[in-house]
């Protein structure tokens, strides 16, 4: 049998019920509030360098983030990475503004890279083949005319230029960093 008590005593025991409630639902929100502030100011978690007046932050998945006339950018590798890969361009990316730029070859993660990056100056990104030996059923293009990006697979890693296709030879391991260095030389960096 429950015992009676006045409306008072109800009113007091329900207050300092709240009251307790209140300071344990405060007391958790303040620990988790710091737990994730503190959680998230690791130091470990990005990477800094500044390279040429351009400051580049690698994030927690590895990637390097960096800001050009307030346009963003991401690659998976820096300049300093990309330092032994050398070669001569006379290409800007002014040479890519609003036109088709088309792929021939390559991984799909190496053109995901090149993609990411020049997406939004080229009017659109597309494969296609240089000659008619292609083994799919892409357009063939023509480097005195169109905007191309040809990957070979090839043990002479090198970039070269022949009139508007950069050819990027690597081993198939590198077809990333090359592409990099060719996204920083079309960049200025």
């Amino acid at each position: 049998m429950k015992k009676i008590i006045t409306r008072d005593k109800q009113s007091k025991k329900d207050k300092k019920n709240q009251l307790i409630i209140g300071g344990i639902l405060i007391v958790v929100m303040l620990f988790s509030t710091i737990g994730f502030a503190v959680g998230n100011r690791s130091e470990g978690d990005s990477k800094k360098i500044e390279y040429k007046g351009i400051n580049f932050e690698q994030d927690s998945s590895g990637e390097w983030r960096f800001m050009i006339s307030n346009q963003e950018f991401v690659t998976k590798y820096n300049p300093e990475e990309t330092a032994n890969v050398s070669f001569f361009s006379y290409l800007s990316i002014n040479d890519y503004m609003d036109e088709p730029l088309y792929f021939v070859g390559g991984a799909s993660e190496v053109n995901y890279e090149i993609a990411r990056n020049l997406g939004k100056y080229v009017l659109r990104i597309q494969e296609a083949c240089l000659d008619e030996n292609c083994s799919g059923d892409f357009p063939i293009k023509n480097c005195s005319v169109d905007n191309v990006v040809v990957f070979e697979e090839s043990e002479q890693e090198e970039i070269y230029i022949e009139d508007n296709c950069v050819f990027i030879s690597s081993s198939f391991e590198n077809q990333t960093i090359y592409a990099d260095a060719f996204l920083f030389k079309i960049l200025g960096i």
